[in-house]
């Protein structure tokens, strides 16, 4: 029962956002406000918190080093298997790699783990974050961009893939609390209390705007490819990550168990943008709507594994 009362109340969250889509009691374009407001707003000031939290570490390269080998052994495992044994393009092969690979950290992963493992997971998700917008999203995408122009070569991909680090708000949001933390500027009280409001109100938006986002797409039958993605996403990944955590183990399981929760919750809710820019709309977003809806389970057997 107490399973349920974690996960109960995120998923109603997410099916309030579906409903309100779906019934036209919203506006289309409201969750993309919505979206836009927790990416751009909450989620810089979240990190500057997170790096600058007493008791926490700014940067822990044990977490990161660990989290992130994993996802990117998944995402070039997930890459093979999609290439050479489903005959996908190059293009393709690295989109549904990045899919089974990169989690909804941010939407998903921190309103769970928070909810298990306490403070923590704020630590988990400026980590998880920086690993996702720094390395695997940049790495995936020129991947795929080599794939779909040859003359472009990999490595020119990766460069501009990471030189427009500088518009990412989750980027900036970093250096300005590293910035906070090098030079040991204090901070205020009163911008503390503005930073609990802020972490208090993302999750709820950004839960509400999963539910949304995936009533925005169109779901066609369940393919291979979609069954595959899911598995590798609420399956493997989490598993990686935990057997990952247990041969390199940390002085808190806290931080275990944050990262196996964080890589049990289903892929970014961009996916299917992704999908649209490389042709392959109708199958990025099937797989968002399916592993979305498969992960109540998962994610709750997850938690009863754990105790």
């Amino acid at each position: 029962m107490s399973i349920l009362a974690i996960t109960t109340p995120i998923y109603t969250l997410i099916a309030t956002g579906f409903i309100a889509l779906k019934t036209g009691y919203l506006m289309r374009d409201v969750p993309k406000a919505l979206g836009s407001f927790v990416i751009r707003i909450c989620m810089p000031v979240m990190i500057i918190g997170a790096v600058n939290r007493q008791g926490g570490a700014a940067l822990n390269w044990h977490f990161m080093m660990v989290y992130g080998g994993a996802s990117l052994v998944l995402l070039l495992g997930g890459m093979w298997v999609m290439r050479y044994f489903r005959k996908n393009s190059i293009t393709e092969s690295a989109l549904y790699g990045l899919g089974m690979s990169n989690s909804n950290s941010g939407f998903l992963g921190y309103p769970i783990a928070a909810l298990v493992v306490g403070e923590v997971a704020f630590d988990i998700l400026a980590w998880a974050l920086i690993v996702e917008n720094m390395l695997m999203i940049p790495l995936a995408i020129a991947l795929a961009d080599a794939g779909a122009y040859p003359d472009e070569r990999f490595t020119s991909a990766f460069g501009k893939a990471l030189k427009g680090l500088y518009k990412n708000p989750i980027f900036v949001g970093l250096i300005i609390g590293l910035a906070i933390r090098i030079t040991g500027l204090p901070i205020p009280e009163v911008l503390w209390t503005v930073i609990k409001y802020f972490t208090a109100t993302a999750p709820v938006v950004a839960l509400f705007v999963v539910g949304a986002t995936v009533a925005s797409f169109p779901v066609k039958a369940i393919s291979v490819e979609t069954a595959m993605i899911a598995t590798g996403k609420l399956v493997v990944h989490p598993v990686l990550v935990t057997a990952g955590m247990l041969a390199f183990p940390m002085a808190d399981p806290s931080y275990m168990l944050g990262a196996a929760l964080f890589a049990a919750v289903p892929m970014l809710s961009i996916f299917p943008i992704f999908g649209q820019r490389y042709g392959v709309e109708s199958i990025t977003a099937t797989t968002l709507v399916f592993t979305t809806t498969l992960s109540f389970f998962t994610v709750s057997g997850l938690i009863y594994l754990m105790g």
